[in-house]
């Protein structure tokens, strides 16, 4: 391995090591038998398409409208919810932080600082899910995918896969492409959660 390979496997470690450090102290700092992770980019936050046109990550965030009634989903949820915690989990460089807090607060999404994380990678939201899912149920809202720059999105199956397997519930990207093309989908759905915690 290369040195600046070295460098980077350290910066991932750290960063992923910090992450789960953030977990640990939001779900000490704000108990709750019930967690919502929140994704951002193509669950929340539109970037998608605005990379397809070329634009870059960085651009992206900032310039990015909500995606399509999942902003009316994150509010049913929290009414449907309203014991529960709220935790944002997105994989975006930590240079990007004051621009995502400032969208969220633009959005109407404002959580406190301890509760909007950002990691390395996608891969490294395991650690963080396995966090917030210690001491009660968890629900993850990912759309988990990835190649947005491209025709055609791809899906992160592995992490599919773990997220059903860790979470009491995972919403995934049906479900938010769903919501995004009609907003009669966004009480489904909620119910659909609410009703899978109770069963759980």
């Amino acid at each position: 391995m290369t040195v600046r390979g070295i460098a980077r496997s350290v910066r991932m470690r750290i960063g992923v090591w910090k992450a789960v450090r953030q977990a640990r102290a939001s779900r000490r700092q704000h108990p709750a038998n019930i967690r919502i992770c929140w994704d951002l980019d193509n669950t929340l936050v539109g970037s998608g398409h605005l990379l397809r046109e070329g634009l870059q990550l960085h651009q992206a965030v900032v310039e990015a409208r909500p995606v399509p009634n999942m902003l009316a989903f994150f509010d049913a949820m929290r009414l449907r919810i309203p014991e529960a915690e709220h935790f944002i989990l997105s994989a975006r460089p930590s240079a990007m932080r004051a621009d995502t807090l400032a969208w969220l607060e633009e959005h109407g999404l404002a959580l406190s600082g301890g509760a909007i994380c950002l990691v390395p990678s996608a891969e490294a939201k395991r650690r963080v899910w396995q966090q917030l899912a210690r001491d009660g149920q968890l629900v993850i809202v990912d759309d988990l995918s990835y190649g947005h720059e491209g025709e055609e999105a791809f899906i992160y199956d592995e992490l599919v896969a773990f997220a059903r397997r860790t979470a009491s519930v995972y919403i995934g990207l049906d479900d938010i492409a769903r919501i995004e093309a009609e907003a009669e989908a966004v009480e489904p759905v909620a119910e659909r959660a609410v009703e899978a915690l109770a069963r759980s």
